[in-house]
């Protein structure tokens, strides 16, 4: 009977030493799965998982995985040729249009300088006006298909940044007079010269002063200065316009495209302007970055 019950007992003996063998084998496995998986979840590795296991359905199920991966994968490919194909049309399609567009201004400005009875000059006024925007929107709209594709790199060169400001100053004179607007300007006396892509910073500065008198209530200011971030020298340029008392405006989607805000600003934008800002500043190595407080909406630009 004793060696009955001790036959038994090292029967279960080995029994429970085998399960446990087992168990703490499928526990590596899984543990083994878990951190393929969190390699392929964070980016770290484009390898499918390893399904030389020793559980069969261990193995059945990282094959499943692995399926499952390469459909991800599949469709992922196709999604970003898919948008590839997007940003080149977009391209496509808004250089042919700058084209004709560029032709229609100039006939408006000939028409312009010609005698006509007031009320054809106030129709030519509005198609011209109309005329503007839309360039501005498919400039907008070629800008962003161009630096989404990784295109446009920059050319530095140096560039007197306070002349610049007055020449956009004094393109904009007959908006600001019109709205009744008069900016508040603070420049240094000695001229700030800014080392970087005359035609980025440009566009950048047309966006923002567009923005800044298209949307102002009353109130235009700005301030320019030179800053020390451990390094070389860097700009930082502020430009603040009021807004309507009661406006809805994030200024943390300010800078995110086709954000439009509040209704009032559903006047045909759609919302590229600061988008391309943000993308050309941060492709010059700058930041931008937008701030609201009593009615007043603060821009800040630093390159």
């Amino acid at each position: 009977m004793d060696k009955i019950l001790f036959l038994i007992t090292g029967i279960l003996s080995v029994s429970l030493i085998m399960i446990l063998i087992r168990y703490f084998g499928l526990k590596k496995q899984l543990r083994n799965i878990s951190s393929q998986i969190t390699l392929l979840a964070e980016g770290k590795t484009d390898k499918v998982l390893d399904i030389s296991l020793l559980d069969r359905d261990l193995e059945m199920l990282a094959g499943e995985m692995n399926r499952y991966i390469e459909r991800e994968r599949g469709i992922v490919a196709e999604s970003e040729k898919q948008e590839d194909y997007l940003k080149d049309s977009v391209a496509n399609i808004s250089h042919d249009l700058r084209t004709p567009l560029t032709v229609i201004l100039g006939h408006i400005q000939i028409l312009e300088k010609s005698v006509m009875p007031d009320d054809q000059r106030e129709r030519l006024k509005v198609i011209s006006s109309k005329a503007v925007r839309m360039k501005e929107l498919v400039d907008s709209f070629y800008d962003l298909s161009v630096l989404d594709s990784g295109g446009d790199n920059p050319d530095p060169e140096k560039i007197n940044l306070s002349n610049m400001i007055f020449d956009y100053l004094a393109d904009f004179a007959p908006a600001l007079e019109e709205r009744k607007i008069e900016p508040e300007v603070k420049i240094p006396e000695k001229s700030v010269f800014i080392e970087t892509d005359r035609g980025m910073l440009e566009r950048i500065l047309q966006n923002l002063f567009t923005n800044a008198v298209r949307y102002s209530s009353g109130i235009l200011k700005i301030e320019l200065d030179t800053i020390e971030e451990g390094g070389p020298d860097h700009i930082r340029l502020v430009i603040s316009n009021s807004v309507k008392s009661g406006t809805e405006l994030d200024p943390d989607l300010l800078f995110e495209r086709f954000y439009t805000g509040d209704r009032s600003r559903h006047d045909g934008s759609t919302g590229l302007g600061l988008a391309v800002v943000r993308l050309l500043t941060e492709k010059l190595g700058g930041s931008v970055h937008a701030g609201l407080k009593n009615d007043l909406l603060k821009i800040v630009l630093v390159i």
